[in-house]
């Protein structure tokens, strides 16, 4: 397109001098291989611009004089001439020795399994290629994930435009958000037409005008559904989740349900036992539920389905509830004031002898009275632990937990602790446990010299580590974990030998740098280091 631009914007005196320069600089500056043939009105000669590659070629096929046959017919009988591309030349009389290679050709799963690298953006230019490249790029599967522009949701009219569309058949996540125009019945039998794969609702779109049936329908008609802040519209939302649940007995597409912030104790046990029991996954963060209604989900739900929960100690939340369910979980987090020491000695006996547990969070809770041996075991047989305590935990229990980490059995993958001090840890001990980890994060912790002189010399040596400072892991549990920290704001890290610190750093996967982005923390990271570091960068980091 660029080379047939050329030939129409040029500033020189040459009819063609705009062609010609921009193929020097795609010969000469690109290495480009380029084959143009064109007519000079002004000499009435067929020109060619080529590379010498691509010259020697033409020369060698023979077929310069049909092509200089085919430009003087087109120009003669003021005709445009056709552009041909590698399959079509194979059928035209430029290339007798038979069809050149085409794309169409390849497989349908080679070309599924290039297509799924694709954003939706780029999909919706490949249903324009070929009736090939369309049949394989109108697959639902290749769409995951494809949503409402945003534009359309502040526009009520380009919404409609949207829909009047093929491209919305695409649609597989809806977001009923933030609308900057309301809805009705009429908008959501639009909805109901398509095959939707996950919906999310939150309190802030207006569905006043939206009946509770239709709304519940179409939530019933998708296998991932969340529903959140519904504790700021109770009466709509509780009417709705009411409707929801029924439609859920009688048949659902649903398998995972996630709600926020939601009123469940006026739902029956029984209802929520048997619209529950299809569901692959459950997450109910800071849900109002009773202890009863707990154990009638978990008597009918599934055995390998997903249960995780946030609580907020501080909202009242029955901990006792928690003990009755604990072994079935496969997430945990728990936020607010410290549990009574019976209270937390008997979880973390269940959490001992359970291997469900896969992601635990614990803020502001107090473990002072719990065996250092039993909470490293319990914290070593979780994937992702994420803790906070403000007071209690002893050196010993530290050191007990990094050392878990080092055996062999350790099923801990990421590692966020904050606020705590880590400073009599072993340097050796904390060193070898940190490489061990995929990620680990220690925000306001304090740390010695010599820990993160050794963390960097044994990392620069070979790490499992990919993350430092940020989290590597589930989508969701990165989005609610601790504030990233750039490695340049690390303590101590400005002791690190600058060879050492750009060996280490170019072993992980990902790295983090702030370079004083912040006024108040300021880069620790010297010059001579970030030097170091950029220098190895290359196709090995």
């Amino acid at each position: 397109t660029s080379t047939r631009e050329s030939l129409y914007n040029m500033n020189n005196n040459s009819r063609y001098g705009g062609l010609h320069a921009e193929a020097k600089i795609l010969i000469e500056n690109h290495q480009t291989p380029l084959l143009c043939f064109y007519l000079d009105k002004e000499s009435n000669e067929v020109k060619l611009i080529a590379d010498t590659v691509s010259q020697r070629k033409v020369g060698e096929s023979g077929q310069f004089e049909k092509l200089e046959c085919l430009l003087r017919s087109t120009q003669k009988e003021d005709n445009k001439l056709a552009f041909y591309d590698d399959c079509s030349l194979g059928h035209g009389q430029c290339n007798p020795k038979g069809p050149m290679f085409s794309y169409d050709k390849l497989p349908t799963e080679i070309l599924r399994a290039i297509f799924k690298y694709l954003v939706p953006e780029d999909l919706k230019t490949l249903l324009l290629v070929s009736q090939t490249w369309k049949s394989v790029a109108d697959e639902p599967l290749l769409w995951t994930g494809f949503g409402l522009p945003t534009k359309c949701m502040k526009n009520q009219k380009l919404f409609e435009k949207f829909f009047e569309g093929s491209l919305s058949s695409k649609l597989q996540y809806l977001e009923l958000g933030q609308f900057d125009f309301k809805f009705d019945d009429h908008y959501f039998e639009r909805f109901m037409a398509l095959s939707l794969s996950c919906i999310k609702i939150t309190t802030d779109i207006d569905l006043s005008n939206v009946s509770n049936e239709l709304l519940a329908t179409l939530v019933n008609n998708c296998k991932v559904c969340s529903i959140s802040d519904a504790f700021l519209v109770p009466k709509k939302f509780g009417a709705l989740l009411k409707v929801l649940f029924k439609k859920m007995c009688m048949g659902t597409k649903i398998k995972s349900l996630k709600l926020e912030q939601t009123e469940l104790t006026s739902i029956p046990p029984d209802v929520l036992s048997e619209a529950f029991k299809s569901l692959t996954s459950i997450k109910l963060n800071f849900v109002a539920i009773s202890s009863d209604q707990f154990k009638a989900i978990l008597k009918n739900l599934r055995i390998d389905a997903e249960v995780k929960i946030k609580i907020d100690n501080d909202k009242g939340f029955d901990t006792e509830c928690v003990i009755s369910i604990l072994d079935r979980l496969t997430g945990l987090s728990f936020y607010g004031e410290p549990l009574i020491e019976e209270q937390l000695r008997r979880w973390m006996d269940i959490l001992d002898k359970s291997g469900k547990l896969k992601s635990l969070e614990m803020l502001d809770i107090g473990v002072s009275q719990i065996p250092a041996q039993l909470l490293s075991r319990v914290v070593n047989k979780i994937e992702m632990v994420k803790v906070r305590f403000f007071e209690g935990v002893s050196p010993h229990q530290l050191k007990e937990i990094f050392k878990g980490i080092v055996k062999s059995d350790s099923k801990i993958k990421h590692l966020e602790l904050d606020c705590m001090n880590l400073r009599l840890i072993n340097p050796e001990l904390f060193a070898k446990a940190v490489n061990k980890l995929d990620s680990f994060y220690y925000g306001l912790c304090e740390v010695s010299e010599c820990q993160v002189l050794e963390m960097f010399r044994i990392m620069s040596l070979g790490t499992n580590l990919k993350k430092l400072g940020t989290y590597y892991g589930d989508k969701e549990y990165e989005e609610t974990s601790l504030e990233t920290m750039g490695m340049d704001k690390m303590e101590h890290i400005e002791l690190v030998e600058p060879e050492i610190l750009a060996k280490a750093v170019n072993n992980l996967e990902s790295l983090q740098l702030d370079l004083g982005a912040s006024f108040e923390d300021k880069s620790r990271l010297t010059l001579t280091q970030l030097l170091a570091i950029v220098k190895q960068l290359n196709s090995k980091t």
